[in-house]
């Protein structure tokens, strides 16, 4: 297998943004464009960085000081697909590993449904891959909250999978505290804004891409 997953994970759960595909880049430019463009505000990185990862609704009001959070989301929608997210070289290779080897294999992301099937069909990655897929648009909660699992709880019980053989794998520390707080094992990864000291300072262990899963 390898050195990160064991043979006991019957589950191995994955973040999306910044964990299979690329989004700080293209996403950061296109909130920067939006503010400027529609609310006069000249948005930095150190603004961007304290709330990402929040839900997308909460996350623009913030970001471009708004209470409107429809209107800024149509402007995210109008202008999505100028800024696409860039899939990472090993993304396809490691899930289709997994599957191979008899895993089952989920993403709980915080992006919503049509963020994330817009990024499926446009980077093409195969939906057979997935047995599991969760969006914001599916629970009221988020993480670092554990209940952002509750849909996946019950889904293992339906399948006899206990949360000791689950995996959740993610770039961020709200990810970490999440999936342990629901029980299940944790890797992190450092395509995101957590690096390899900040995991370790939190006694989590870290890979430098997804694609440490596997031996390509």
């Amino acid at each position: 297998m390898n050195d990160y997953i064991g043979q006991n994970i019957k589950v191995v759960l994955f973040d999306h943004d910044d964990t299979l595909v690329g989004t700080i880049g293209p996403k950061w430019d296109e909130h920067k464009f939006i503010a400027q463009t529609y609310y006069d505000k000249h948005l930095t990185d150190a603004e961007i960085r304290e709330h990402w990862g929040k839900p997308l609704n909460e996350l623009v009001c913030l970001l471009y000081g708004t209470d409107d959070a429809e209107q800024a989301i149509v402007y995210n929608v109008t202008h999505h697909e100028q800024y696409p997210k860039k899939l990472f070289s090993h993304t396809i290779p490691v899930l289709t590993s997994l599957h191979k080897q008899g895993k089952k294999i989920g993403v709980i992301t915080a992006t919503n449904r049509f963020s994330f099937d817009y990024d499926l069909d446009s980077l093409q990655i195969p939906r057979e891959l997935f047995d599991f897929t969760q969006t914001a648009d599916e629970t009221s909660y988020h993480k670092p909250n554990p209940k952002v699992f509750d849909p996946m709880l019950i889904w293992l019980k339906d399948n006899n999978i206990r949360a000791d053989e689950v995996i959740y794998i993610g770039d961020g520390l709200h990810d970490m505290k999440a999936a342990i707080g629901a029980g299940f094992q944790f890797l992190g990864v450092e395509t995101g804004l957590v690096n390899k000291k900040q995991f370790e300072e939190v006694q989590a262990i870290s890979v430098p891409t997804a694609g440490h899963l596997i031996r390509l």
